[in-house]
């Protein structure tokens, strides 16, 4: 019983905790060279946990290592226009780096997609690299990706092609050349889609065969009164509007993805009821979810995720697959019928 009693507190707290506000590390910036693995490089810039607040401080080693986030802008949009959310994240414990490739009226998406892939395998190899300011900072095996516009479906395509990603959070994600829609069908992992409900740019309607797509545990969220230009740090030429505040719908950006990458990249299980849970009516956002027994949202369905759901047996939320309020001998069936070979 007093075991129960904590966890349910835990869980209490982790859903009263503002997830839209700084965590708990100093974030910082600098900019970094990305070798691709054919040697030819591209400049991105990386938020990261930090002894200092100040570009260009050293790596909090203490707290690490940290997971890592390949994020890709949108349609010639600076990476600058990101700063907010990636330091955000960056204080809740995530080194997320910014490819500052295909920023032309011509962009590869393809290209972009292989970048993003690239700057998480590079940061990979710079955290086991003597002699790196990365070594012993990253957590290679924890890579997410995530994006906006344009970069949101080129994310989509990245996490096709690199089944080592293990969480995907495109935003406003468009279609793309080749089809980021197409692409869904080979994202396995966990995967959160954020749009606006009044975007003009890329129309909601644009996520849904995204959504459908997908074959991991998934989620399509829609911000009431969200807009396109609601996911940068400021207006942009041809920006469209909506009706609520780019700072209101920065602030439940912030809250919902970094619940996501710290529920299936930080392994913070707390966040379960946060992430699946039905939103409140003051959460500002609407959600379908589609979870899977793929508990862990890494691709598989294994004995990571069997041991999630005996710790969690006869109990609410995390393995209740068929939503009776209880994790049972049905649940346990689904899981083991998926089992992966």
């Amino acid at each position: 019983m007093g075991l129960l009693a904590c966890a349910l507190a835990f869980a209490t707290a982790a859903r009263a905790q503002d997830l839209s506000q700084p965590g708990p590390r100093t974030a910082a910036q600098r900019g970094v060279t990305v070798v691709r693995s054919g040697g030819s490089t591209f400049a991105a810039t990386v938020h990261y946990p930090a002894v200092a607040a100040a570009s260009g401080s050293a790596v909090d080693l203490a707290n690490g290592p940290y997971p890592i986030v390949a994020f890709g802008h949108g349609f010639v949009t600076p990476v600058e226009q990101y700063a907010s959310t990636a330091a955000h994240l960056a204080s809740w414990g995530c080194i997320v780096v910014l490819p500052e490739t295909q920023g032309s009226i011509l962009p590869s998406h393809s290209a972009f997609a292989d970048d993003l892939v690239s700057a998480l395998d590079w940061f990979a190899a710079q955290g086991s690299a003597a002699g790196s300011p990365w070594a012993g900072a990253v957590a290679g095996d924890r890579r997410g990706v995530m994006g906006h516009s344009m970069g949101g479906g080129c994310a989509l395509i990245a996490a096709d092609r690199d089944p080592s990603i293990r969480c995907v959070v495109p935003m406003s994600a468009a279609e793309t050349s080749p089809s980021s829609t197409t692409a869904c069908l080979g994202v396995s992992t966990a995967t959160r889609i954020i749009n606006g409900s009044q975007d003009t740019i890329v129309s909601p309607s644009t996520n849904v065969p995204m959504f459908a797509n997908l074959r991991g545990p998934s989620q399509l969220v829609t911000i009431a009164g969200g807009f396109h230009c609601g996911f940068i740090d400021s207006p942009i030429l041809f920006c469209d509007s909506g009706s609520i505040s780019r700072a209101a719908q920065l602030a439940i950006v912030r809250r919902e993805v970094t619940e996501f990458l710290r529920l299936y990249l930080s392994g913070d299980g707390i966040r379960w009821d946060a992430v699946w849970g039905a939103p409140g009516t003051a959460d500002g956002v609407t959600q379908q979810g589609r979870q899977t027994p793929d508990l862990d949202g890494d691709g598989r369905i294994d004995g990571t995720d069997l041991g999630l759901m005996i710790a969690n047996w006869g109990n609410p939320g995390r393995g209740d697959l068929d939503g009776d309020g209880s994790v049972s001998g049905t649940d346990l069936g689904q899981l083991l019928a998926g089992w992966s070979t």
